[in-house]
């Protein structure tokens, strides 16, 4: 018998040590890269693997399609999700401190006129991401916001170098990325700023069951800021 008990106790603290993070599957680099339903690389991929080196968590990625993240969480599948907004995803959420910062830009074509605020963009189609909320331009524009949806940042840079749309709602680092690899060198205008997100990383509920607090994951998340393996906030 107390070999047995002994046997369960390690057991319990091996699944204790592990750490389970969700994965959006529509994500692509810079934030993921997935080969085989793996996630493989990207910045989604670091984080994860640093979060569980500084909390002593072997670390388990589980990816999930964007719209299933919040139910996935609020159901145990997972341990934390890193990258959202508190707005993004509703339910009883633990949320860490900021560590990066999201930055939308509404970007145009060069031979096209260029917006100097938001409002020019009245009337005119804008390229967007299906599932994607744009409370700014709705606020700015209300019904005059007219959006063309595409599955993702990808097709959007696509559309406007196919000169179908001339006006794409993208962030910052996507688009610096895309740049960065030479696949994507078309003229822009200067890009109006659509908005700026502070991410975090959310908790899931059952989280303290699995010996994981919120002050753990802020203590990692702050000292990740002060070692420089984040750009973010550190205040």
């Amino acid at each position: 018998m107390a070999v047995l008990a002994l046997g369960s106790m390690f057991l319990w603290r091996a699944e204790a040590a592990g750490l389970r993070v969700l994965v959006d599957t529509s994500a692509s680099m810079p934030y993921a890269k997935f080969e085989g339903g793996e996630l493989r690389s990207g910045l989604s991929h670091a984080l994860g693997l640093e979060l569980g080196r500084r909390l002593g968590r072997e670390v388990q990625f589980v990816p999930v399609a964007r719209k299933r993240l919040g139910q996935a969480l609020l159901a145990g599948e997972a341990d934390l999700v890193c990258g959202y907004a508190q707005s993004w995803l509703s339910g009883p959420l633990q949320w860490s401190r900021p560590f990066a910062q999201h930055v939308d830009w509404v970007v145009t074509r060069a031979d096209a006129p260029a917006p100097q605020h938001l409002q020019d963009l009245a009337g005119q189609v804008v390229g967007s991401i299906a599932g994607f909320k744009y409370t700014g331009l709705e606020r700015a524009l209300g019904r005059q916001f007219i959006r063309d949806d595409g599955p993702d940042a990808q097709a959007l840079l696509r559309r406007l170098q196919a000169k179908r749309i001339n006006h794409a709602i993208v962030s910052r680092s996507y688009l610096d990325y895309q740049r960065q690899i030479g696949l994507f060198n078309l003229p822009l205008h200067t890009p109006l700023v659509l908005q700026s997100t502070e991410l975090r990383c959310a908790l899931a509920p059952q989280s303290r069951q699995a010996g994981l607090s919120l002050a753990q994951l802020d203590e990692a998340l702050l000292g990740m800021q002060k070692d420089g393996f984040l750009t973010g906030p550190s205040s």
